[in-house]
């Protein structure tokens, strides 16, 4: 890439592109210094603002760090949490074995709420509501995304209760087996991050997540649960297979 000065695009713009395609095809490498701004003013014909504000640009983006006293360093990018086997119950509450330790939060009882009725398939009548439970992806103390499930408190009526008692999951789930999760339906999308969640996963706002939302289905059919996960797109990868 050469830089247009006949271009509508700025100059420092232009540049920006620049650095970003030297790091992709390895001429920057991750972790090493960048050249100084006046090397890249000298080699480029710059001034040196058009090459500072590329640079503020480029570090405001993650893409570069500066280290106070040595320079402009390209980034290196985190590594990153592998999750197996990725399907729709990797992140149901009820396909859990023990919830011991897993970081759940207290257990919520939503009132019936249309949107959730839609999910669960509820006709418009009077029902006890939901049980919501939520939970951190963690990793070596830090958090990797954030889960919610919806459980239907006219299946599970005591769920609540029996988690604050400490009650197993084996004895919880015990003669509920037709209303345990086997398949699900669950959609994984790119979008930017509610408030609450970037609040959740220490990110800033409208950072870009990877979301998994959808229902899962017992063994008689009807939907049993719904999920709604944020994961952090910068610190994972999915696995599926």
């Amino acid at each position: 890439m050469k830089l247009d000065r006949h271009s509508s695009v700025p100059l420092y713009a232009q540049l920006r592109e620049l650095i970003v395609e030297r790091i992709q095809d390895g001429v920057y490498k991750q972790g090493e210094r960048i050249p100084s701004e006046m090397t890249l003013c000298d080699e480029l014909g710059l001034s040196r603002p058009t090459v500072r504000q590329a640079i503020s640009e480029l570090v405001s983006d993650g893409i570069l760090e500066i280290h106070k006293g040595r320079g402009t360093f390209v980034s290196v990018e985190p590594e990153r949490l592998m999750i197996p086997h990725f399907n729709a119950l990797t992140f149901s509450f009820l396909n859990m074995t023990s919830y011991e330790d897993i970081g759940l939060q207290p257990v919520q009882h939503i009132e019936p709420d249309p949107e959730l009725d839609a999910m669960f398939n509820i006709p418009d009548t009077k029902h006890p509501g939901y049980w919501m439970l939520q939970w951190p992806v963690m990793f070596d103390g830090r958090i990797f995304g954030w889960c919610t499930s919806y459980v239907s408190a006219q299946v599970f009526p005591d769920l609540g209760q029996n988690i604050a008692s400490g009650k197993r999951m084996i004895d919880i789930k015990s003669n509920k087996y037709a209303f345990l999760p086997v398949k699900g339906s669950v959609q994984v999308l790119a979008r930017p991050a509610r408030n609450r969640e970037a609040s959740l996963l220490e990110i800033p706002k409208r950072t870009i997540v990877l979301a998994a939302t959808g229902q899962l289905y017992g063994r008689n059919g009807i939907v049993c649960e719904c999920i709604r996960t944020a994961l952090r797109s910068d610190l994972l990868k999915l696995e599926i297979n």
